[in-house]
């Protein structure tokens, strides 16, 4: 369905008759927010279901040398990032950790767990400046400028991730879990209202 279908269907669902009427744009809110659940609660069976692991548009790759990526620090940006699901680093398949696990690890001394080049980790975190980036660790050779490490231009490295999608993607969502994102959206809605309806929502949600 279009976008301007699932709007008239919003506008069914939550009997706008006899409720607060919503404009496009609070449904565009509703709706993105939905998006984002609804991946969310189906992260963990991506790998496994093959039409819904193959959604145009949501998975997205970057390499070394792909749209001018070249990692020289121990970073690269991720644009419209969601989930990542596979790292690299000079073709060793990095373990994805959280950005807290990455301190702990880095900071640690487990020779049963501990990070080279034969066991990379990659962490994804918020740069203070804007942007979301994946790091990896360990760093590779050094900078004499300023003493870090850092990585050199025949360091290798891929990700694979999944696009953070909104609205402005809808018809790049097959339609069933169109409608299953319309769910979650008219049950956030009637929520917001605190109409009746919730209830039956809620329920229909759950089963």
């Amino acid at each position: 369905m279009n976008i301007n279908t699932a709007y008239d269907y919003i506008d069914l669902m939550i009997d706008k008759a006899n409720q607060p009427y919503f404009v496009n744009n609070e449904k565009d809110i509703f709706i993105n927010l939905s998006i984002s659940e609804f991946m969310n609660s189906r992260y963990a069976v991506m790998g496994v279901n093959q039409d819904f692991s193959e959604m145009y548009g949501n998975r997205a790759s970057i390499n070394q040398g792909s749209a001018g990526y070249t990692v020289v620090d121990n970073y690269v940006e991720i644009p419209d990032y969601h989930h990542i699901t596979f790292a690299a680093l000079n073709g060793e398949e990095c373990r994805i950790v959280s950005d807290d696990e990455a301190v702990e690890l880095l900071a640690g001394n487990n020779p049963f767990n501990s990070v080279n080049a034969f066991h990379p980790i990659c962490y994804v975190t918020n740069n203070a400046g804007g942007g979301l980036r994946a790091y990896f660790a360990p760093d590779l050779g050094s900078d004499a400028t300023d003493g870090t490490l850092d990585f050199s231009n025949t360091d290798t490295f891929n990700i694979r991730y999944l696009r953070h999608l909104t609205v402005t993607d809808w018809d790049d969502i097959p339609e069933q879990y169109q409608n299953d994102i319309l769910n979650i959206a008219v049950r956030k809605l009637t929520a917001n209202i605190e109409s009746t309806n919730y209830m039956v929502q809620a329920n229909e949600q759950q089963q």
